[in-house]
């Protein structure tokens, strides 16, 4: 009986080490983010920009929801119509409707980075074997987050600016339309209607 308890303690102390080094992983601090409400809630610098990366529009809050403004086309499988894509964005109770722009939702703390020259031309010169075996390994580190450097276009192809963090954690949202989602060393990010390429640092020289 005395030795049954001793295991259950054991279990529970090797256990509870695991919990905490995984919580240092990009994907659970992205669930922890959730919970939290960091997406919803948290103060978010929003910028829209044309098709030539200028920037028309900048705006801020501390409470906002993202969403789709939906007709019925949306929510009726059998209809004819055409499904909106208006995206809706609610700023501290007041509403913002858009179309077609450039949206750039970044959490205080993410800035672009200043004089960052994009690169034309990256060589990789090692590297590389069985290639599922290469993408499970980049699925892995994406989940466990890794050094990145995200690279954002209108949609013209213009550079409007560069994101790199430590630790990135990229994910699709389902319930929002065109949206990337990044989790930046602990910050989010979201990119709305634009090129981009999300890159391993280490590509770049």
């Amino acid at each position: 009986m005395k030795n049954k308890r001793n295991s259950k303690l054991i279990l529970s102390i090797v256990l509870g080490f695991l919990i905490m080094g995984l919580s240092g992983c990009a994907i659970i601090r992205d669930k922890l983010a959730t919970i939290r409400g960091d997406l919803i809630g948290v103060h978010f610098n929003i910028s829209t920009y044309d098709h030539y990366a200028n920037k028309t529009l900048s705006v801020e809050g501390s409470k906002i929801t993202v969403g789709l403004f939906e007709n019925d086309a949306n929510n009726d499988l059998e209809s004819t119509g055409f499904g909106s894509s208006v995206l809706e964005i609610t700023i501290n109770g007041n509403e913002m409707l858009q179309v077609g722009n450039t949206v750039i939702f970044a959490e205080d703390g993410l800035d672009m980075v200043e004089g960052f020259q994009v690169p034309t031309d990256i060589n990789v010169k090692s590297g590389g074997g069985f290639v599922p075996l290469d993408r499970y390994i980049n699925d892995l580190k994406n989940k466990i987050g890794k050094e990145k450097t995200i690279i954002i276009s209108s949609q013209m192809g213009i550079p409007i600016g560069v994101y790199q963090g430590k630790s990135v954690y990229v994910t699709v949202p389902d319930n929002l339309p065109k949206m990337t989602r990044l989790n930046i060393d602990g910050k989010s990010l979201y990119i709305h209607r634009a090129n981009y390429v999300i890159i391993d640092s280490n590509l770049i020289t």
